[in-house]
């Protein structure tokens, strides 16, 4: 018996090994395709909502709509990107004082009249790591765009074969005690994916929002171009939650020369993630993703290893649907308990498996 259970747990790790090696080389194919269902499923969502809101709206009409709302959001997001970029080149003499003002006066206080922001480049390289930063984030946005059209053609081929996934699955599964989990299994997924979706959204928009009156009237340069950054960060779990705070304020540091109204953007900014985080977020989330935070941000750790920066934006629903297929298994079970956050990862409320697992190794 135990040495069943050695060869069990040893052919598991040699199985997750595989699993992540082949997702880390396969990770300029696989992630396209991730994200691609990340939009098809949203979309579909909106689509459904909008059809949901009258009996006389078709759904293809709807999905028109859905369609149309997306790119042209993805297109005003391109546009907001470039004209900011021209703008920060066309202002950055004047970033540059700033800075270097900013670097004079911590050299007042601290008694280092020599200090500047060359001084502090030279010794701790802050030019090369942020230049590493800025870079790694501008590289993603350019895998994502560049993938633009192969993401676009996944998301088509998605909603074409949507209407064959029924068949596809009694032809899978003739036993229908075992088609019903696997449909269990699937609607599991997907409603939680949704969800996730739509509470990220909803949560992202409000803060966006909050943070965008505040900084237009706090005469933040190309604020547009912050919403944004605050909207897309915040499908970041923790990490991007603190980013979308900390990037705007410290450009308000280098534009602003009074400190009172970067304390006052940081306020604004920081409250709304706290209220919404801690009030809102929980209520519209309820159970769906049944993750610890210690999960999450292992998560997050771990998919951003493999996906880069698409990796940490698929990081949370990525690891529910680990979560749920690994629950389905008995030798694997035990590591979708520990996943979970309430010790039921079958998601129903009872905390134990739904009828008879899958026999697995």
């Amino acid at each position: 018996m135990t040495s069943d259970t050695t060869i069990r747990s040893a052919l598991l790790l040699i199985a997750a090994i595989a699993l992540f090696w082949t997702l880390y080389v396969t990770r300029h194919l696989v992630a396209p395709f991730a994200l691609a269902v990340f939009f098809w499923l949203a979309i579909d969502a909106f689509a459904r909502w909008i059809d949901g809101l009258s009996k006389r709206i078709p759904y293809w009409f709807a999905l028109t709509i859905a369609i149309l709302v997306t790119v042209a959001a993805l297109i005003g997001l391109i546009v907001v990107v470039a004209d900011t970029v021209g703008d920060v080149v066309d202002q950055s003499p004047r970033y540059n004082a700033r800075i270097n003002e900013i670097f004079a006066w911590i050299g007042s206080v601290t008694g280092q009249e020599d200090l500047s922001y060359a001084s502090i480049n030279e010794r701790f390289g802050i030019g090369e790591r942020l230049q590493g930063a800025i870079g790694g984030f501008a590289q993603t946005i350019q895998a994502v765009l560049s993938d633009f059209m192969l993401i676009a053609i996944y998301v088509v081929f998605l909603f074409v074969a949507q209407a064959s996934f029924p068949d596809k699955m009694d032809n899978l599964f003739p036993d229908p005690v075992r088609r019903a989990k696997a449909i269990r299994i699937g609607t599991s997924i997907r409603h939680s994916i949704e969800q996730y979706i739509t509470v990220q959204t909803l949560v992202s928009l409000i803060q966006t929002v909050i943070s965008y009156v505040a900084m237009v009237a706090l005469g933040l340069d190309n604020a547009l171009f912050w919403a944004l950054v605050i909207f897309i960060l915040n499908y970041i779990p923790i990490v991007g939650g603190f980013a979308a705070v900390a990037l705007p304020v410290m450009f308000g540091l280098v534009q602003f020369e009074s400190l009172t109204r970067v304390l006052v953007l940081g306020g604004v900014l920081f409250g709304a993630q706290f209220v919404v985080s801690n009030t809102v977020q929980p209520k519209m989330m309820g159970d769906s993703m049944n993750m610890s935070a210690l999960v999450v941000v292992l998560s997050l750790t771990v998919w951003g290893a493999l996906w880069g920066g698409v990796g940490a934006f698929l990081s949370a629903p990525m690891t529910v649907i680990l979560m749920i297929i690994l629950a389905q298994f008995p030798t694997t079970r035990w590591i979708a308990v520990l996943l979970s956050a309430d010790g039921d990862p079958d998601m129903d409320g009872d905390g134990k498996a739904d009828k008879a697992p899958v026999p697995s190794l």
